[in-house]
């Protein structure tokens, strides 16, 4: 109780500091205080667009079982395997991917694989040879 006391009296104290300044200062205040936001929103964003850990671990589908894993902490490079045989060695985040849909493609190579995250234990993945989708699936993670 004592700290939510506190804080009214601090809010308090700002309000009355901020109705005190001339408009000129207001309008200088509220422009820092929109940068801010921006800015903020946007070096949060970009902390998480780059993380894709949750893409890392087994991934099953009705007959197939996928791996996707990280060759280092980064998440710069990954491998992808479906039932032990690999699919693409050292593949990296394309400069297209977001937070929810990661796409995964080697330099020089024709084949991209889009992750689409539905949701914490389902992914969505597209396989596109040639800028054309010759397979999608739905899969799980498997335990």
């Amino acid at each position: 109780m004592k700290l939510i006391k506190q804080l009214d009296t601090g809010i308090y104290q700002v309000l009355h500091k901020f109705r005190k300044l001339t408009k000129k200062q207001q309008r200088i205040v509220y422009g820092l205080l929109i940068l801010f936001v921006f800015f903020l929103i946007n070096f949060i964003n970009a902390q998480f667009v780059d993380n894709a850990m949750w893409l890392e671990g087994n991934w099953s589908s009705q007959s197939n079982r996928y791996t996707i894993k990280t060759k280092n902490g980064e998440c710069q490079y990954w491998n992808i395997k479906q039932n032990d045989f690999f699919l693409m060695e050292d593949a990296q985040i394309a400069v297209n991917s977001s937070k929810g849909n990661i796409v995964l493609t080697k330099s020089g190579s024709n084949t991209e694989y889009h992750l689409i995250k539905i949701d914490k234990n389902h992914l969505g993945l597209q396989i596109f040879n040639n800028q054309k989708k010759i397979k999608e699936l739905k899969l799980k993670r498997a335990k």
